[in-house]
C-alpha cells in the first residue's frame, strides 16, 4: 500500500496522520509561561505550583543577597540554668521543710533528687532522703492526692492548736469515707507484719503532706508544716489494744526541782508518808506530760473484722487534766523483774517501775457512801518503755471523758470474704528482696 492510499484510509475514518520524529508544530508546553497547546491548538491554564516555586526561589535569591538583621538577636545566648551546689545538708533540710508547706510533689521530688547523690550523706541523713521521696511517691496517686488536698485545706481552716491530734482525725476520718480504695490500706497494712508500722507511718504521711523525720521511736515521727505552726505527730500502728508503745521515759535526777516549788520539795524530803506520796505521784504525771509536751499521736488499729480504730490523743493536754479531775492516779509496784543498780558500797537498788490506772465509776457506794471506783489499766512502764494497755472498750470510754482525745471507727463495708485477700494482698520478702531493677 502506498502512502497516498494509507493517507485516505486514515482521513476516512477520522484520524490525523502520524508526524515524524522531530517534525512538525510548537512544544506542547511553553517553558517560559507554563502555558501548553493540546494537539487540537486549545491552550492550557498556567499551573500555580510553577508560580510558587518561581516566587519561593526568588525569595531566596533575595535573602542570600541581603545582609542578616542581628539588632533583634540577644545580647547573650541562651544557656541551660545550672543546678544550685548543695554544700551544707541541714541547711537544704531546712529549705525543704519550709518547701512542704506549699504540698508541691514534683518540686518536692526533685530537691530530694538533688542531694540524692551526695558522698557526704551520714546513714541518717540518706534515710531522711529515702523515707520522704517514698512518701513523695505515694502522694503521686491521684486518690491519695485528692484526700490529702481535702485533708490539708480543712486543716488550715479548722485547726486546733492546742489539740492537734485531734483535729487530724476528726477531719481525716470523713476524707477517708469518701475513698474506699483508701480504707482498704488499712487492711492491707496487718498483712506486712512488722513493716507495718513504717508503712503506716508514711500513708500517714502523705495524707498530710508531712516530712518524716523519725522512724517509731520514742522522738517525733513525722512533721506537718504550715507558715504559722507545724504539728509534731508520733504514729502507731497495731493488730489490737492493749500493747501500744509510746516511747521511752525515766525520772530524772533534776525532775523535783523542775515541777515542785521550794517548800514543796522539803516537804518531799521531811513531810508525811501522804504528803509525800501525792508529790511523788505529781512529779511523775509532770515529768511524763512534759516529754510528750509537742506531741501529737495519730493511732490505728485494725480488727479481724476490718473496722478502722483511730485514736488521735494530744497525751500531755490529756494527762495533766485528767490527773487534776481525778480520773488518773500513779501505782508504783516493785517486781522480780524490775531493774535494778549497785551503788559503791554494793548496796543493790531496784528501781520502782509504775502504772497509771483510770479511775472508773461502777455505779455503786462504798461503805462512807461515796461513788464507788475500780481502777482499769491505762498506761504501764516496764523496762523504761510506756506502753498504752487501755482495751479497746475503756479507749472508746475515755475518749468522751478526756480532753485532747478523740476516737473514731470506721467499719468494713466490703464483703468480710474478701478481708483475708485483702491482707495478704501484699508483697512477700521474696518479692522485696528478690525485685530486678
Amino acid at each position: 500500500m502506498n502512502r497516498h492510499n494509507v493517507e485516505d484510509w486514515l482521513l476516512e475514518y477520522d484520524m490525523p496522520p502520524a508526524q515524524p520524529d522531530g517534525a512538525g508544530g510548537p512544544p506542547t508546553t511553553d517553558p517560559y509561561t507554563g502555558i501548553g497547546a493540546e494537539a487540537g491548538g486549545q491552550e492550557t491554564m498556567p499551573d500555580p505550583n510553577i508560580s510558587n516555586i518561581n516566587q519561593n526561589v526568588a525569595n531566596q535569591v533575595q535573602q542570600q543577597q541581603e545582609p542578616d538583621d542581628v539588632s533583634r538577636d540577644p545580647q547573650s545566648p541562651d544557656m541551660p540554668e545550672e543546678k544550685e551546689k548543695i554544700n551544707d545538708f541541714e541547711v537544704w533540710r531546712n529549705k525543704f521543710l519550709k518547701e512542704s508547706i506549699k504540698g508541691d510533689t514534683n518540686n518536692l521530688i526533685d530537691m530530694l533528687n538533688q542531694v540524692r547523690d551526695m558522698d557526704s550523706l551520714s546513714p541518717y541523713q540518706k534515710k531522711f532522703i529515702e523515707d520522704n521521696l517514698n512518701i513523695q511517691y505515694i502522694r503521686q496517686n491521684s486518690n491519695i492526692d485528692k484526700a490529702s488536698k481535702e485533708l490539708r485545706r480543712n486543716l488550715r481552716a479548722q485547726l486546733d492548736k492546742n489539740n492537734p491530734a485531734t483535729s487530724v482525725v476528726s477531719h481525716m476520718i470523713p476524707v477517708l469515707e469518701t475513698i474506699p480504695p483508701i480504707k482498704e490500706i488499712f487492711v492491707k497494712l496487718n498483712g506486712y507484719g512488722s513493716l507495718k508500722g513504717d508503712l503506716h507511718r508514711k500513708l500517714i504521711a502523705s495524707l498530710t503532706g508531712s516530712v518524716q523525720v523519725g522512724n517509731g521511736a520514742n522522738n517525733t515521727d513525722i512533721i506537718f508544716n504550715e507558715k504559722e505552726y507545724s504539728i509534731s505527730i508520733s504514729t502507731r500502728f497495731n493488730a489490737k489494744w492493749g500493747e501500744v508503745v509510746l516511747g521511752n521515759w525515766s525520772l530524772r535526777e533534776d525532775d523535783p526541782e523542775r515541777y515542785l516549788k521550794t517548800p514543796e520539795i522539803k516537804r518531799l524530803q521531811e513531810g508525811s508518808p501522804e504528803e509525800k506520796d501525792v508529790l511523788r505521784r505529781r512529779i511523775v504525771m509532770e515529768s511524763i506530760s512534759d516529754l510528750f509536751e509537742t506531741r501529737a499521736f495519730i493511732i490505728n488499729v485494725v480488727g479481724t473484722d476490718g473496722t478502722i480504730h483511730t485514736l488521735g490523743w494530744d497525751l500531755a493536754n490529756s494527762l495533766r487534766s485528767a490527773y487534776t479531775e481525778g480520773r488518773l492516779v500513779v501505782k508504783t509496784r516493785h517486781s522480780d523483774n524490775s531493774e535494778a543498780m549497785i551503788t559503791d558500797d554494793g548496796e543493790i537498788i531496784p528501781f520502782v517501775d509504775l502504772s497509771i490506772k483510770y479511775l472508773k465509776e461502777t455505779g455503786r457506794q462504798d461503805e462512807d457512801g461515796s461513788p464507788e471506783k475500780e481502777e482499769l489499766d491505762f498506761i504501764e512502764r516496764r523496762d523504761g518503755i510506756l506502753f498504752l494497755t487501755a482495751s479497746e472498750q475503756l479507749i472508746k470510754e475515755g475518749s468522751t471523758a478526756l480532753q485532747g482525745c478523740i476516737f473514731k471507727e470506721t467499719p468494713y463495708m466490703g464483703n468480710p470474704s474478701d478481708l483475708i485477700s485483702l491482707q495478704r494482698c501484699v508483697y512477700s520478702s521474696h518479692d522485696l528482696i528478690m525485685r530486678k531493677c
